[in-house]
């Protein structure tokens, strides 16, 4: 009897299966125009200096990059009058004057009077406010270039004067942050590009200087993506079906070269609200947060790692492939990701997962449900690279599972991200055969068609880290953050099951410098801070140099590297 529900379950599968069909619609001219007459409007839109933040045909985007790239790849669908005033918006604003910042590498354009003047900081010149502006680049370029080893923009030919990197300051009126413009295909990868940002950013979520500093970091990545890692030989410099991940990368790089400033709080609750659909069909500023759950977990090396593969390979595969490179896997680290998001804001643990947690929207659950005795089976659907939340309130007082499934089939995603895959998920009181056990007698089963591609980790009673199903693929070490470090740094880990754990701190001839932790943890996610100048033994402080760290769990092994640069 028990057997057969169980059976039940893997026979809804196929059915359901079997059932699924894509449904395709033609497309008329009409629409096609429409759909023209629409792009071309929020091109014109994002090119004014006279934007109105209330026009129904203000650019949703944060960045007008998707835009332009649309505009120029259809551009010989436009009218013969919309293509002329295209043709004109396309080409680098003329402005009054311009100035070089002290690194040498940046050119600002700016007026010195009249509508497009920079004014960042009331009561500051245009000399002053141009100062700030490259200020900000120059930071952005020691950060993306020379601390995290992106290669620069490449050079223009001599476009805007000189072969330098041009910034255009022009009021964009509320509308867009800013835009990247593409221009000339200057290598198989590589293509040249400008950089257009607003003038005094009033009106936007963030605004004067933190306006400035968040598009100057989004942007220049942009020239970054473009000028290095462009699709080999293509003939635009990305695939459409990339831009959530040009987006999120722009995103996430404003927050990590400018922690304070936190713009992309502003886009967060459509990801929160919606994780069940794909990554790829996400906007990419809404989930900025997945570079920074990376960057937290893994280091940023692995982000690089995907724009190093992105010429030959679609973003969705170059982040599976990257996973695979470091012994990991897309399905365990988006599902990972998903036991981050739902500690937020009110469930948000201090010191564990995001930084910046308690300011995060609620993660919305998409079914909440009631365990009757013996058993409960849940059929739903996800789309591939997603996740989906599944509350069941039990019996006993008010006791509850959160069931965070995963669906990271890449190819899957990379094919046709729309599609749907159902899954049946049933929930024990009992040892039913072939189920997972969980927690307090409970076991599970998760029946699906290709069981690879699929994770399951339970939150009970808001506290994660309780199926015991999971075993080694629950414990990791992340790198340290950040990395270089002077005189602290943050280390993060995670165990499975409740275990004694050491973490314990060497120098390049193995000798301990410092024991982090060293007793029995019940099953989570935790983080600590070593500080070089304050060492727990009470030894003097470090010099510089390279430091190794190593987390102890039972079987379990792993040490990884930082450096102490003062």
């Amino acid at each position: 009897m028990r057997n057969n529900k169980y059976t039940s379950v893997n026979t809804f599968i196929f059915i359901i299966t079997i059932l699924i069909f894509s449904s395709f619609q033609s497309i008329t001219s009409a629409q096609i125009n429409q759909s023209l007459d629409s792009l071309y409007k929020l091109f014109v839109t994002i090119k004014s200096s006279e934007n109105d933040i209330s026009d129904p045909h203000r650019s949703p985007d944060k960045c007008g990059l998707n835009i332009i790239n649309q505009i120029k790849l259809n551009l010989s669908k436009f009218s013969n009058e919309q293509k002329e005033i295209i043709e004109g918006l396309l080409a680098r604003p003329v402005l009054q004057t311009s100035v070089v910042s002290p690194s040498g590498f940046f050119r600002i354009h700016f007026d010195a009077s009249g509508t497009n003047t920079p004014a960042y900081v009331s009561g500051f010149t245009v000399e002053q406010n141009v100062a700030e502006v490259a200020f900000a680049l120059d930071s952005v370029y020691r950060f993306q270039v020379d601390y995290l080893g992106y290669l620069q923009p490449p050079t223009d030919n001599g476009a805007g004067g000189d072969d330098k990197y041009d910034v255009y300051i022009q009021n964009q009126g509320g509308g867009v942050y800013g835009y990247t413009e593409w221009e000339n295909m200057v290598g198989s990868v590589n293509w040249t590009t400008f950089m257009v940002i607003d003038n005094n950013y009033t009106g936007y979520y963030s605004q004067g200087l933190d306006g400035l500093k968040v598009t100057v970091a989004h942007e220049f990545h942009h020239g970054i993506q473009l000028g290095n890692y462009a699709v080999l030989n293509g003939s635009s410099p990305y695939r459409n079906s990339d831009l959530f991940f040009y987006e999120l990368t722009s995103t996430a790089m404003e927050e990590f070269v400018y922690n304070d400033v936190n713009d992309y709080y502003a886009y967060m609750n459509s990801y929160f609200n919606h994780p069940e659909i794909a990554l790829p069909k996400q906007n990419g500023y809404n989930v900025a947060i997945w570079n920074i759950f990376v960057r937290d977990k893994i280091g940023y090396f692995i982000i690089k790692r995907q724009w190093e593969l992105i010429p030959n390979t679609p973003a969705i595969l170059a982040i599976d492939q990257s996973c695979n490179e470091v012994s990991t896997s897309l399905k365990e680290e988006l599902n990972n990701f998903g036991i981050w998001t739902y500690f937020t804001n009110s469930r948000a643990v201090p010191g564990i997962y995001f930084e910046e947690a308690a300011n995060y929207p609620l993660l919305t659950l998409a079914l909440t449900t009631q365990f009757i005795s013996p058993s409960i089976a849940i059929n739903q659907f996800i789309q591939p690279t997603a996740n989906k939340f599944i509350k069941i309130n039990l019996p006993t007082a008010s006791d509850f599972l959160i069931a965070a499934i995963t669906n990271g089939d890449a190819f899957a995603a990379n094919e046709n991200p729309n599609q749907l895959f159902p899954f049946a998920y049933q929930l024990f009181d009992y040892n039913e055969f072939g189920s997972i056990p969980i927690v307090n007698n409970y076991y599970y089963a998760l029946g699906v068609s290709n069981q690879d591609k699929w994770r399951v980790q339970h939150i009970f009673n808001n506290i994660a880290g309780v199926d015991e199903g999971i075993n080694t693929e629950s414990y990791y070490l992340s790198q340290n953050y950040s990395n270089p470090f002077n005189p602290s740094t943050r280390l993060q880990y995670a165990i499975g099951s409740r275990q004694f754990v050491t973490l314990k701190v060497y120098d390049l001839l193995g000798k301990e410098i410092a024991t982090l932790v060293n007793e029995e943890k019940q099953a989570g996610v935790y983080e600590v801070e070593f500080n070089a100048a304050n060492l727990p033994d009470g030894k003097t402080g470090l010099p510089s140099g390279i430091y190794f760290y190593q987390l102890r769990v039972g079987q379990f092994v792993e040490t990884k590297k930082m450096i102490l640069l003062k």
